[in-house]
């Protein structure tokens, strides 16, 4: 069984993987990589989904693109902002 190892801040979706004590690097792998970098980086997940060759939008926002951790926050800060009190 293959063991995913965690590449936090360096790619979002590791590309390697462990299989028998082997150290594999799965190509198809850079793909979630990219739209999750190319999302961070402000690009919409409709322009993502054109340059994957998506025929489904949902396939590229429910399977593709990843948020990571600073997009997280963002999120988080905005909707704290909008429901504080003054």
């Amino acid at each position: 069984m293959a063991q995913t190892i965690a590449l936090e801040g360096i790619i979002s979706c590791s590309v390697f993987h462990f299989h028998e004590d082997t150290l594999i690097f799965r190509f198809h792998e850079l793909r979630h990589s990219c739209a999750s970098l190319l999302l961070a980086n402000g690009i919409s997940l409709k322009e993502i989904q054109l340059w994957l060759g998506h025929s489904n939008f949902a396939t590229t926002a429910n399977i593709y693109a990843h948020l990571d951790m600073s997009s997280k926050q963002a999120s988080a800060n905005t909707i704290a902002s909008c429901l504080a009190i003054e």
